[in-house]
């Protein structure tokens, strides 16, 4: 697994669309939509330069592995970057799963930790 060298704020290309039902090709189109998902569903309290992404692909999606940047800005010990959770980018249409709920299972990304789930109209 390699960790993108720059933090998450450099990363962030271009914003995307919230709702995104096209193919995602790129580890790049997964990582921007992950981390449009951390900051809109203000998945980590932790600011951007404190927080570390790894891309890896699989036959049906990008798994983005999120962790913590230690730095001295950041604070942490630098020789370790704890995993805070998973998020996953399904390559047929963009659809977002994670583990930031509860630690165990990929449900959709829609809502804040520690939030009850917004009811539909």
């Amino acid at each position: 697994m390699k960790l993108l060298p720059s933090c998450l704020a450099t990363l962030l290309l271009v914003s995307s669309a919230a709702a995104f039902s096209e193919p995602v090709k790129t580890r790049e189109e997964a990582a921007q939509l992950a981390i449009h998902a951390i900051r809109k569903f203000d998945l980590t309290t932790l600011k951007d330069e404190c927080v570390a992404i790894a891309v890896i692909e699989k036959p049906s999606y990008f798994e983005i592995v999120v962790r913590e940047r230690h730095t001295r800005d950041c604070g942490g010990t630098p020789e370790t970057g704890p995993r805070l959770f998973n998020i996953r980018v399904k390559k047929q249409d963009g659809r977002l799963t994670s583990d930031v709920y509860d630690g165990i299972s990929y449900m959709p990304v829609d809502h804040q930790p520690g939030q009850k789930k917004q009811a539909g109209p």
